[in-house]
């Protein structure tokens, strides 16, 4: 599709000579994000096109009058941070201008008085996380994708990180926001911790994955660096056991920075692993690690060495360095002939093993395979690994993708949420509908009065 080259000089005289990109590979390059294409439902899977042009601008100015633009000739934008979503929400579904905010990366303020800090939306998580630390603080989130993910990007799918047992996710962190409209408007909001004057215009862009803005700009909460972490790995016999010290753990008002629980992986097969810390002051810190290994204790965990505890720490952000080494890598199947998905979904704590019964139920008569079933920051955040041998009919990817969709159909009925940290992108777009009922239609008519040429990352969530 050739693409007016008059347009292409309007966008160079807004962001300057040379950050308008046409070159083929790099348009192939950023037509995807870090989504798979062996996790996509072969039958509801969208078509990727090339972007007509990357355009990488530098101020909230030219972010509007690119906007203003595409508005003017009915082009499709669609917003891209560190591309390592895991949902599809920057694929190019149709041919647009892709809008690569990796330039806008300036830590503008650090107000430590008030525990705040002002940035572009194209920072990088660990080039703040770096700032921060120099100043004797951190950035509550810490997700997988901490050396690629921006903080536009993490807003955007409001996703949660190993410490958001006493953070939250990205979206709590935010005190503020700046934002280009699809109309081309600038909206900011004010940076205070709580305000009841009308409605929080933060959540129209806080998960709303660049479908109804563009995130320029954002104030989030800083944390003095802990004065002390504990760290521990536990091993359980089951699952089960596991669930209820973790239970237990959360009923006595204990609030552990990280809780990664997990019945897979080679070196434990047969128990459940729990990887515990605390962090904080080294008197909180102190008496809720008695408390919490007290109750591992009594039912029956049993402490794994130091050097496993420690060596899930250190290694938690590996895949996204091995990422960003090869950024095709996470689009294609792995070559070992196993097509794999997973699950992240909320339910009422009451109903975690009992969904978990079912679902292995289901997963067992499909013929897939449960690689590890766990939990992730809270009791209530399940997650439910699979995996499923390619038999060379194309049949293998059609039962797992057939299989998450059950599996996801099962949580909504139980009143649970079908995704707590990734974001709906276009893999769970079709599942929008039973997740909201009326409330599609609410977010679908708020879409149509800010965007009415429905320019702004279309095709996405629903929409």
């Amino acid at each position: 599709m050739s693409f007016d080259q008059k347009i292409l000089d309007r966008l160079s005289r807004i962001v300057g000579p040379g950050q308008v990109i046409t070159e083929p590979e790099r348009l192939e390059e950023i037509s995807w994000d870090a989504l798979s294409a062996g996790r996509m439902h072969p039958l509801k899977r969208p078509g990727v096109s090339n972007p007509l042009c990357v355009v990488l601008p530098l101020s909230t100015a030219e972010v509007r009058e690119i906007v203003l633009l595409a508005n003017e000739e009915r082009l499709p934008i669609i917003p891209y941070g560190g591309g390592s979503g895991l949902m599809g929400g920057a694929l190019s579904v149709r041919p647009g201008i892709v809008l690569d905010l990796r330039r806008m990366n300036k830590i503008l303020a650090v107000d430590k008085e008030s525990c705040s800090a002002t940035v572009q939306a194209g920072t990088v998580l660990e080039s703040l996380e770096k700032r921060l630390n120099e100043e004797g603080f951190i950035l509550g989130h810490d997700p997988w994708t901490l050396p690629v993910a921006t903080i536009g990007g993490a807003i955007s799918t409001n996703s949660l990180g190993y410490r958001g047992g006493i953070y939250g996710s990205m979206g709590e962190q935010v005190l503020g926001l700046e934002a280009v409209l699809p109309n081309g408007e600038v909206l900011r909001t004010r940076s205070v911790p709580k305000s009841s004057a009308g409605i929080n215009l933060k959540f129209l862009l806080i998960g709303g994955e660049g479908c109804f803005g563009i995130i320029t700009e954002a104030t989030v909460r800083i944390f003095p660096a802990p004065e002390k972490r504990a760290l521990h790995a536990i091993l359980f016999e089951s699952f089960e056991q596991g669930y209820g010290a973790i239970q237990r753990i959360f009923r006595q008002g204990l609030r552990p920075a990280v809780v990664d629980f997990g019945d897979g992986g080679d070196e434990f097969r047969g128990g459940a692993v729990l990887y515990l810390a605390f962090e904080g002051n080294q008197e909180t810190v102190a008496a809720e690690e008695k408390i919490a290994l007290s109750i591992c204790d009594r039912d029956g965990g049993r402490r794994l060495p130091q050097e496993e505890a420690e060596r899930f720490w250190r290694d938690r952000h590996i895949i996204a360095r091995r990422f960003m080494q090869n950024r095709r890598q996470r689009r294609e199947r792995g070559s070992d002939g196993i097509y794999r998905d997973w699950i992240h979904v909320a339910l009422p704590g009451s109903k975690v093993l009992s969904f978990r019964k079912a679902a292995i139920e289901i997963i067992e008569r499909r013929g897939v395979h449960l690689q590890e079933s766990g939990l992730w920051i809270q009791p209530e955040l399940f997650s439910m690994r699979l995996g499923i041998e390619d038999e060379g009919d194309d049949k293998a990817q059609l039962v797992l993708e057939e299989t998450v969709d059950e599996l996801l159909r099962l949580v909504q009925s139980m009143g649970g949420s079908m995704e707590y940290t990734h974001g709906v992108g276009v893999k769970l777009a079709h599942h929008m509908e039973k997740e909201h009922g009326y409330g599609l239609e609410v977010m679908r008519q708020i879409k149509k009065v800010l965007d009415p040429n429905n320019i702004m990352n279309p095709g996405k969530m629903g929409f």
